[in-house]
């Protein structure tokens, strides 16, 4: 008897690790990522790398049946918290004391990647496990995204054993890190607070201003006639300019299921001729030209080659 219950505790000893086994692929370290954000409640602070520029920040983030919640406030230049309930997104600017509320469809206030699509990753990038690094004290699997072609830009992603990104790099073509997202501590909790998801400052006074929401459209007159592999049209929608509220703007979402990019089109005379050609904000890069009377702006954390593309071949179909 004594060995029956020795075998069966051996049994259900081995049963238990295997359930929580660490993921043993690059895909799979992946994919703990992509649940990690549909479950897990943390709190944290961490830094976010671009040029020269450095912001420390602060993150709550809470999943659940409602979905997700998240709270940022930015710790160092002028004070700014956003706070985001599924798509609708509050930014609050205390020294201007006012309040912007906007809709926006697929938005991570975090601005950790995350990708909407795993298989992309295998078709379009070389996958693999780096070393082990710890990242705000936690021992992290470092996994590797390299593009095989040139309209990608790659990645390193330093993952917690629970799937939380604990730092991400941008790379570009030398392998250098264009931007990088750190996280200094972080801690995972089973529930958070409802006084943590709340404003630090009293709005009382302040001036709201109210974005109208974007309205998705399935045709538009504008099209994207070559995207490089991979990418794909993901939404489409029309929104007010922001120079001339009755003018809209026809706004093209293409991705990869990792990079996304951004296409406006808006009528002549309510652009700026500041935005023609190449330019560049941070990682973001962008192109602009005109086409039949209107301004095309694609913006995208991409290479230069693959907003160029996309830029030159949008068209009008009438």
């Amino acid at each position: 008897m004594r060995l029956k219950v020795s075998l069966l505790f051996v049994l259900l000893f081995s049963l238990s690790l295997a359930v929580h086994a660490e993921p043993a692929t690059p895909l799979q370290w992946l994919t703990l990522v992509g649940e990690a954000k549909k479950e897990l409640n943390y709190y944290g602070t961490f830094v976010y790398v671009h040029g020269d520029q450095l912001e420390s920040m602060r993150v709550v983030h809470a999943s659940g049946a409602n979905g997700e919640r998240e709270r940022l406030t930015h710790l160092n230049g002028s004070p700014r918290e956003v706070i985001r309930n599924n798509d609708l997104v509050t930014c609050i600017f205390p020294e201007e004391r006012s309040v912007l509320v906007a809709h926006r469809s697929n938005l991570a206030t975090s601005p950790f990647v995350q990708a909407e699509s795993l298989a992309i990753f295998e078709k379009h990038y070389n996958l693999s496990l780096g070393g082990r690094h710890r990242i705000a004290g936690v021992e992290t699997q470092i996994v590797n995204l390299e593009p095989k072609d040139i309209y990608r830009y790659g990645y390193r992603f330093w993952i917690s054993p629970e799937g939380l990104l604990l730092r991400s790099d941008l790379l570009g073509s030398d392998g250098l890190a264009i931007e990088r997202i750190m996280f200094a501590e972080v801690h995972v909790v089973d529930k958070i607070p409802h006084e943590m998801m709340t404003p630090g400052v009293n709005l009382d006074g302040f001036q709201w201003f109210r974005q109208q929401p974007p309205v998705e459209i399935s045709e538009g007159r504008w099209h994207v006639k070559n995207l490089p592999d991979g990418f794909s049209l993901k939404s489409r929608n029309l929104r007010s300019s922001d120079s001339d509220a009755k003018t809209p703007v026809e706004h093209l979402i293409v991705s990869d299921g990792l990079a996304s990019i951004s296409v406006f089109v808006e009528a002549q005379g309510s652009y700026s001729e500041g935005r023609l050609g190449s330019f560049q904000m941070g990682a973001l890069n962008g192109f602009g030209r005109i086409v039949a009377g209107h301004m095309v702006v694609v913006v995208g954390e991409v290479p230069t080659a693959t907003v160029e593309l996309i830029a030159d071949s949008v068209a009008n179909d009438g």
